[in-house]
């Protein structure tokens, strides 16, 4: 990890720690979250069955080899009538044999607005984002034929998109009206 990427976890650390020196009227961190497990995409569990038949069990390549920690907030400030909302996403990245994903750091932009009894809710979640770049390596049979670990298939029938990554930009709009 770079000295550049540990200041910046520290200060997302030291800004969801003081949450509550620093939340006031207008402005407060809601739904701070942070895990040590990785959370940007799925990770394969290396077990498939070959078109032979043969089960195969090859998790020990898709095993982490640095510690994981995600944390996820929103910030919220209010403007009149209207909550600007703010998520903000950071996974520290993957790293095994076959898995390579750095870091992201993703933030959002959602808008709040009350006019009588409707809010609406609109907005771009995960709009901007840095890093987060996912890179898989194949296996080789004895044949020095290539081959995706987690799922069996010839590497060049892979479909890389099945492994989503979960900080797509996402366009949200929601209305809703209370009695």
């Amino acid at each position: 990890m770079t000295v550049k990427m540990k200041k910046i976890l520290l200060t997302i650390i030291f800004l969801i720690i003081t949450e509550k020196v620093f939340g006031s009227n207008l402005f407060n961190f809601v739904d701070t979250k942070g895990s040590n497990k990785y959370s940007q995409s799925l990770v394969w569990d290396g077990n498939f069955i070959a078109p032979n038949g043969k089960r195969f069990n090859l998790g020990h390549f898709y095993q982490s080899k640095n510690f994981e920690l995600n944390l996820k907030t929103r910030i919220l400030y209010k403007l009149n009538s209207s909550i600007l909302i703010i998520p903000f996403n950071f996974d520290i990245g993957y790293s095994s044999d076959l898995l390579s994903v750095s870091p992201i750091y993703s933030m959002g932009f959602i808008m709040s607005k009350n006019i009588k009894n409707i809010n609406i809710l609109f907005g771009i979640d995960n709009a901007l984002r840095i890093g987060g770049d996912i890179k898989e390596n194949p296996c080789y049979d004895k044949f020095k034929r290539e081959f995706h670990c987690g799922t069996g298939v010839p590497w060049a029938d892979y479909n890389r998109e099945n492994l989503n990554n979960f900080y797509q930009n996402r366009l949200i709009f929601n209305m809703s009206y209370k009695f």
